[in-house]
């Protein structure tokens, strides 16, 4: 996503593609949430290539709409607040999911900002139980009640998750400078069926516009816009692809190639804040592999690196080309 600027629009229900730019100043008037990025080590960046393996495997080769991202290479994150005074919490902005989470226990020996709902003001209890299955394990609490700042936007009395187990998110939250998770996912996807953060804001009244977009910095902070888009991230003209599924991002594609070969006959992609893979059915990514001369990270089946030359993917009426 860092060579293109998208934007995701909910009240159209599809998504905005434009090159991404360098930044000139813009007229303020949507709410600008900084993203920070954390860089993962080798060992980190296998291990989260692996996780992540397992959780695109599941979710392309299963019927279940409700999956939700391992988050083992989750990088960028930003600041909300959460209760009356806002308690800070550095969070995850994940189109592949559609809870918000955040944690009332610190794991032993980390340093995570924690959410202490007996320090707030507006905080309301509900108790109904919040459980999600990770790939590497389960996260677990329960849902509650209280004001969510975002940016200059609030929610109040919005329902969330407080979390107190979080193992089945493995060693990239122990060391992970995020605190919880945004989902930003449709209605379908809600863990307990609670209204989704977008769906919330959008119902307040308080965006211009019913989109959010992501700029996605190369080693420097991205930046992402509730309420419109920001011109000075991008170049041109928005190119739209509508949306096939309001579950996750979901649209149609095309097509993949390498070259003049087509090396893909799937029918469809998801757009992924949570992720910074390209994966796809294991078939075809060892297909790939194979024409490349790839090599499996440790000897993992299913998970390949390797230099890769540009791949043109499409997306009607559009195309996509990767970096080589």
């Amino acid at each position: 996503m860092r060579k293109y600027y998208v934007q995701f629009d909910w009240g159209q229900k599809r998504l905005g593609f434009a090159t991404a730019a360098q930044a000139v100043q813009m007229p303020a008037a949507p709410v600008h949430v900084p993203l920070s990025k954390r860089e993962l080590s080798f060992e980190e960046t296998v291990e989260a290539v692996n996780k992540g393996t397992q959780k695109w495997e599941a979710r392309l080769g299963k019927d279940d709409p409700v999956v939700i991202d391992d988050y083992m290479n989750a990088q960028y994150y930003g600041e909300i607040g959460v209760g009356t005074p806002a308690q800070k919490e550095m969070v995850i902005f994940d189109t592949g999911s559609s809870n918000l989470w955040v944690p009332n226990t610190r794991p032993f020996l980390t340093s995570h900002n924690i959410y202490d709902h007996s320090k707030s003001s507006t905080y309301k209890k509900n108790g109904t139980t919040f459980a999600i299955q990770y790939g590497s394990g389960p996260v677990s609490g329960v849902f509650s009640a209280d004001t969510v700042t975002i940016g200059d936007l609030q929610l109040k009395d919005y329902t969330f998750a407080e979390v107190d187990k979080t193992s089945g998110l493995g060693l990239g939250y122990r060391l992970g400078k995020f605190d919880g998770i945004l989902g930003l996912g449709w209605d379908s996807i809600s863990v307990g069926g609670v209204p989704t953060p977008m769906n919330a804001l959008v119902k307040s009244g308080q965006l211009p516009e019913p989109v959010f977009a992501f700029y996605l910095g190369n080693n420097q902070p991205g930046e992402l816009i509730f309420g419109g888009v920001d011109p000075k991230h991008y170049t041109g003209d928005f190119s739209f692809v509508p949306l096939s599924s309001e579950s996750y991002w979901e649209i149609k594609l095309d097509g993949v190639k390498l070259g003049s070969d087509s090396v893909s006959s799937t029918k469809s992609a998801i757009v992924d804040s949570g992720t910074s893979l390209l994966a796809g059915p294991k078939s075809e990514i060892a297909a790939i592999a194979t024409k490349l001369g790839a090599k499996s990270i440790l000897g993992k089946d299913g998970t390949w690196w390797t230099a890769v030359p540009s791949c043109l993917i499409s997306l009607s009426p559009w195309a996509v080309r990767t970096l080589p």
